[in-house]
């Protein structure tokens, strides 16, 4: 394997070149990159398989990222943006990653009180951000390793959802009770067929999002035979503690959640029925 270095500037780091030499490190398995240089005088040192980040005053597309020079407004870039264009378009689409890139970018070129304009308080990524970037002074190679694998566990994770993307179609179907609800029911369990909680929970979203779904039933995740029901955004009027299960195990007090072990195939429509209070309203319209 080849190995190479990474040059950034000294002094002061920011955000933009510790998240854009993780992503870089992410970006070229490749490369073992052996040492972060913190010196904008030493890019003269630069052979190769080197790169040069957010120092230098020049952008090739290739081995130097700097934004610097860059004198179009409209466009403003960051080192971040550069790496990522080149090398990892697909954080510019993902949805965990593209709104911090943005932010970022932002946060680069226009100060923390702009960014927070649009972002909000920046409490909640303001503190483990600064944490990580005093670190990045100290121990660069060591953080950027740390956010080079978030990216790669990040690509790993939309791999794996596109998988169970696949399997969903061909494990599952959407059903239209009596009462006008529509329920996604995944017919056997993901987590028995090898995928995560978290793939198949962002899967099965956009499945959800996509047929306007307001009950989903499938598999509990302890491997379990046990069931879950649960409402989404859609089902608001949907209680599962009005629901009264033949073999309930756990019931949410806030009747967004319940799990069960099955009497027969068909109790979840019952169960979905009563938790819409269906059978009571119907008592009444009589």
């Amino acid at each position: 394997m080849k190995s190479g270095r990474i040059f950034v500037h000294g002094l002061k780091a920011h955000a933009d070149e510790m998240w854009a030499c993780g992503l870089l490190i992410a970006s070229k398995p490749d490369i073992e990159f052996t040492e972060i240089i913190r010196d904008a005088k030493r890019i003269n040192e630069a052979v190769d398989n080197d790169f040069v980040i957010d120092c230098g005053m020049k952008f090739d597309g290739s081995r130097f990222f700097d934004h610097h020079q860059f004198k179009n407004t409209d466009k403003v870039e960051c080192a971040l943006t550069l790496v990522a264009k080149t090398f990892a378009p697909w954080v510019l689409h993902d949805e965990k990653y593209a709104p911090l890139i943005e932010r970022v970018r932002m946060q680069d070129n226009y100060g923390i009180p702009t960014a927070e304009q649009k972002f909000g308080n920046s409490s909640p990524w303001i503190v483990p951000e600064f944490t990580m970037v005093n670190l990045f002074e100290r121990e660069p190679l060591k953080i950027a390793n740390i956010v080079a694998d978030g990216f790669r566990r990040r690509l790993s994770e939309i791999d794996e959802i596109k998988k169970v993307k696949e399997w969903i179609a061909a494990n599952s179907h959407i059903e239209m009770l009596g009462g006008g609800v529509r329920v996604f029911v995944c017919e056997t369990s993901p987590f028995k067929a090898g995928f995560s909680i978290q793939a198949y929970n962002a899967a099965s979203r956009d499945v959800i999002n996509e047929n306007r779904i307001e009950v989903a039933y499938g598999w509990n995740g302890d491997g379990s035979e046990s069931r879950t029901l649960y409402r989404t955004g859609l089902g608001k009027e949907i209680d599962f503690t009005k629901a009264e299960p033949e073999k309930p195990v756990f019931c949410h007090n806030g009747g967004f959640l319940l799990v069960f072990d099955p009497a027969d195939d068909a109790e979840y429509g019952k169960i979905v029925l009563q938790a819409c209070d269906f059978d009571e309203k119907n008592k009444k319209s009589a």
